[in-house]
């Protein structure tokens, strides 16, 4: 228990405990309780950004827009619908999602230790990794928090849900809307586990420091990546 309370306040010794002893089930278990409680937290604002949003984002969808006037709105009713149905469950998506990202990161970190130098196996970078998750789960509430101070109804399209937290997003006011969810995806949480993971992987696996960070941002990059071709993919009303 104390390795889950210092990755979030004393980082530096609960990279010095995973070094020792690689413990994660406990770790796993809190990232994912909390991140579906995060999720469930977040659930009527985003039912809000469904529910005032979607419509135009859908009818602006060009397979949509060439249907005749009433069949339109069938259509746009019918996903809707899909979509608040998907949302009630995205509280348990932490349950899978949580522990393939941990997996993931923790096979490209021993990657990273292969070429930088490391000298720790697989099971030390998957403690790191969940461990690290904890810190996004944390992050959850904490965009929770500001969602309550704001108000749900400060939020009236699911791409405005991206930017919840502070992000790089802000730099660009008024940009291409692709290149705003590139940056918008890199907010504080994911810089804070950026750097956890980058100085984690020196720590914990003696991962030369151009390695550790080269892998880490990399990673935060691709969270980027991910969110711009989803917003490409989308019909831009705006």
């Amino acid at each position: 228990m104390r390795t889950i309370l210092d990755i979030l306040i004393a980082p530096r010794d609960a990279f010095a405990r995973i070094r020792e002893t690689p413990a994660w089930v406990l770790a796993l278990v809190i990232a994912v309780v909390v991140g579906s409680i995060s999720v469930l937290a977040f659930l009527p604002v985003l039912k809000h950004a469904l529910e005032t949003g979607l419509p135009a984002q859908l009818a602006a969808n060009p397979a949509i827009a060439k249907l005749p006037s009433d069949e339109q709105q069938k259509q746009i009713a019918r996903m809707i619908s899909i979509q608040m149905t998907v949302a009630n469950f995205t509280w348990l998506f932490p349950i899978f999602v949580l522990p393939i990202v941990a997996a993931v990161q923790a096979l490209v970190m021993l990657v990273a230790a292969k070429i930088g130098g490391g000298d720790r196996t697989y099971k030390y970078f998957w403690s790191l990794a969940v461990h690290v998750q904890i810190a996004g789960s944390v992050g959850g509430l904490l965009a929770d928090a500001i969602v309550l101070l704001r108000g749900t109804n400060s939020f009236d399209a699911p791409g405005q849900l991206q930017t919840v937290l502070p992000n790089l997003g802000l730099f660009v006011p008024g940009g291409p809307h692709v290149l705003v969810a590139f940056l918008s995806a890199l907010n504080v949480v994911g810089l804070w586990q950026c750097a956890l993971l980058a100085f984690g992987m020196m720590a914990v696996g003696r991962v030369s420091r151009p390695a550790a960070w080269t892998t880490a941002i990399l990673m935060l990059l691709t969270l980027g990546v991910f969110a711009a071709i989803g917003a490409a993919a989308q019909p831009h009303t705006g």
